[in-house]
C-alpha cells in the first residue's frame, strides 16, 4: 500500500459527519467533484467501501465505521500538536479565527476591530459569521463568542456579558397599524419570524410566535440581518438584538417588559491557545469590548450609532 496523505482523513471524516459531499465540501472549503474524487481515492487506496449511496445521503459501511474510529484518533492528535506548535510562537503576528454569530459578525464587530488593528497591526482576524457553532477543538476557529455556555473540558469559557433581545417595530410601520401596548394586542399585528427550523428548535421563539395569529407571520428568514431589514421596512414587528435595533432611529422598541430575551455571552477557546500571543491578545480585547459595550447590548443604553 502506498503511504497515506492523512489530510484525506480530514476530508473523510467531514464527509461522514455530514452524511454527504456537498455539506461537507463548503466547510472544507473545496468544490464537490474535488472532495469526491479524494474520498473515491481513499476507497481505492484502502480497497474497501467507506460509504453506501443512498437516496438520503451517504451511509458509513462497517468497514467505514472501522476507519472512522482511527482518523478520529489521528485527527485528535494531530490537532493536539498543531495547537501545542501554534502556541509556543512568539511574536503578535499572524492570524486568528474568529466564530461568531451573524448579527454580531457583521454588524457589531467590524467597528470594534478598527481599534485592535490599529494596536496590533501584524494580526489578521478572520472573522468565521455563522449561526452554528464552530468546533473550536477541530480548529475550525480560535475563538468562538457564543451564547451559550459551552460544556466540552478541553475548552476554556469566560462568561463576558449579557446580550437582550427585545421586539421592534419601524415607525412607519407602528404610525399604520398602532402600537401594542398589550401582548394580547399583538394578534393584529404582523410578525417577522424565523425560518421554521429555527422555529422548531427554540423554545423562546414558540412562545413569540404563539402571542401572533399564524396568518399574521407573514416573513421568515434564517438570516438574522434579514430579518432586522424586514423590520426596517414596515413588514412586520421583529425579535432583534438590541445592540443594534435601538441604534436605529427608525425603529421603536415596543413591550420591553413581556419581550426582553437575556442571553449569556461566553468567549471561549481551546486550552492550548491560551498559550498564544496574538490569540491571548483577541480574546482579551473582545472580553473588554464586550465589557464596554454592556448598556448596548442589553437595551440599557439607547444611541443613535452603534
Amino acid at each position: 500500500m502506498n503511504s497515506m496523505d492523512w489530510s484525506i482523513l480530514r476530508d473523510f471524516i467531514a464527509v461522514a459527519e455530514a452524511g454527504g459531499l456537498s455539506q461537507a465540501a463548503r466547510r472544507l472549503r473545496v468544490s464537490q467533484p474535488t472532495l469526491s474524487r479524494r474520498i473515491a481515492a481513499l476507497e481505492a487506496q484502502l480497497k474497501v467501501p467507506l460509504f453506501q449511496r443512498t437516496p438520503r445521503g451517504l451511509l458509513l459501511t462497517d468497514a467505514g465505521e472501522n476507519v472512522l474510529a482511527g482518523a478520529r484518533r489521528v485527527e485528535e492528535e494531530a490537532l493536539a500538536i498543531e495547537r501545542r506548535a501554534d502556541a509556543a510562537q512568539e511574536g503578535l503576528s499572524g492570524t486568528v479565527r474568529l466564530s461568531v454569530t451573524e448579527s454580531i459578525g457583521a454588524l457589531w464587530l467590524p467597528k470594534r476591530l478598527a481599534a485592535f488593528h490599529a494596536k496590533y497591526p501584524g494580526v489578521c482576524v478572520e472573522v468565521l459569521v455563522d449561526n452554528r457553532a464552530a468546533n473550536l477543538v477541530r480548529r475550525e476557529a480560535d475563538i468562538a463568542i457564543r451564547l451559550f455556555r459551552p460544556d466540552q473540558p478541553d475548552l476554556i469559557a469566560r462568561h463576558v456579558g449579557e446580550m437582550v433581545m427585545g421586539l421592534y417595530g419601524a415607525k412607519d410601520y407602528l404610525a399604520k397599524h398602532g402600537t401594542p401596548t398589550t401582548v394580547m394586542q399583538l394578534k393584529s399585528h404582523f410578525l417577522v419570524g424565523f425560518d421554521e427550523n429555527m422555529g422548531t428548535r427554540n423554545k423562546a421563539v414558540q412562545r413569540l410566535e404563539r402571542c401572533f395569529s399564524p396568518e399574521k407571520i407573514v416573513h421568515r428568514s434564517s438570516s438574522f440581518i434579514g430579518q432586522l431589514t424586514a423590520t426596517q421596512a414596515g413588514i412586520g414587528l421583529g425579535v432583534h438584538d438590541c445592540v443594534l435595533a435601538d441604534a436605529d432611529a427608525t425603529l421603536t422598541r415596543v413591550l420591553p417588559e413581556d419581550f426582553d430575551h437575556r442571553m449569556e455571552v461566553w468567549l471561549v477557546t481551546h486550552a492550548d491557545m491560551r498559550r498564544s500571543g496574538r490569540i491571548r491578545a483577541v480574546y482579551d480585547f473582545l472580553a473588554d469590548a464586550i465589557g464596554a459595550d454592556h448598556g448596548r447590548l442589553t437595551g440599557k443604553k439607547v444611541v443613535q450609532a452603534a
